[in-house]
């Protein structure tokens, strides 16, 4: 039986790599996702989404099981842009890094409920604040440490290493003078704890940086189409997913996203005997699902994810699928 939680998701596509560590260190993943009581399917799977909090309990029982406390600086580092799915082909659009940023900032806002994130401009260098009401989960070493490393990673993908960070800052504290360097030295900048908001500062010329090129080579990597039914309708649910959350799922769109024209599109999923129109409402009632067991979300902020101008209208879909109403499913979770 389903149960209910009050945790935002995130998506699986941030665990990228995390099966590749965890057999280089030895270890194995089906014991950790037990541990966490996570289903394997969950981390490998396609299109799914983690709850926040077991994904951070994941790298915490995989940093002591594997005797790897670093291992959120390793796991990033290993990462590249497809931990953003579909929004690496969006980011081929962008002119430079400050473009990019936007794009990104905004899409973690969209999928990662409780996330904010401030760009501030001082005379000759930037602050990148996140700030996250997520209280049982931001003091965390795994959880600041993933998402500073995960930043700076993605921010090295996109325009190498010409600008060195001038700082990182954490909201913990770190009495241990060696986790200390390994951060700094991780960071390649001094690092400072106790902090009021997570933050990086950089140099204000990275956000002039040219970006396209770069991005347009790896969403070339990541999305480069096959001919088979089952890779063009696995790309199109995983575009789809993200196209909702951006609040335009519509068949322009979505055909946008993936590199084609809206006829071009048409006519692969025809000769793959897919329904555009099928497949949109099987992702939606899918991700219904989901965020309906998180009690993080009000029934009008799952509309909104899924792309509905109103609850009313989502409400309506779901009668149509299961024969009841959202609430009234979330009536039949168990807490």
């Amino acid at each position: 039986m389903q149960k209910l939680h009050n945790s935002p998701y995130v998506s699986n596509s941030f665990l990228n790599q995390f099966a590749e560590v965890v057999l280089e260190r030895g270890g194995k993943l089906d014991t950790l996702c037990a541990r966490v009581d996570l289903p394997v399917e969950m981390v490998v799977g396609p299109n799914q989404l983690v709850p926040f909090d077991k994904f951070i309990a994941l790298l915490e029982v995989a940093a002591e099981q594997l005797h790897y406390p670093d291992i959120s600086l390793g796991l990033a580092q290993k990462q590249d842009i497809a931990v953003l799915g579909p929004m690496s082909v969006l980011l081929s659009k962008c002119e430079n890094f400050a473009d990019a940023l936007s794009n990104i900032m905004q899409y973690l806002e969209v999928l990662v409920s409780g996330f904010t994130f401030s760009l501030n401009m001082k005379e000759n260098f930037i602050e990148l604040k996140c700030n996250v009401d997520l209280p049982e989960l931001y003091p965390r070493q795994q959880f600041q440490n993933y998402l500073l490393a995960s930043t700076v990673s993605l921010s090295r993908e996109l325009v190498g290493w010409k600008y060195p960070l001038r700082g990182c800052f954490f909201t913990r504290n770190e009495p241990d003078p060696e986790q200390q360097a390994k951060l700094a030295q991780f960071f390649g900048c001094p690092v400072a704890f106790g902090a009021d908001a997570l933050c990086l500062t950089m140099d204000k010329a990275i956000l002039l940086e040219p970006v396209d090129n770069i991005a347009k080579m790896i969403g070339a990597r990541i999305y480069s189409l096959e001919s088979s039914k089952q890779d063009i309708l696995e790309r199109l649910t995983h575009v789809i997913v993200f196209c909702l959350a951006s609040g335009d799922a519509n068949l322009e769109t979505v055909a946008k996203t993936m590199g084609y024209s809206r006829r071009t599109l048409n006519r692969r999923l025809s000769a793959a005997g897919i329904s555009f129109s099928t497949t949109l409402n099987s992702v939606r009632y899918s991700q219904a699902c989901r965020y309906l067991n998180s009690t993080h979300y009000k029934i009008s902020d799952i509309a909104a994810l899924l792309g509905y101008t109103n609850q009313s209208a989502f409400t309506r879909s779901y009668i149509r699928w299961c024969g009841m109403t959202p609430s009234e499913y979330r009536a039949t979770l168990v807490t």
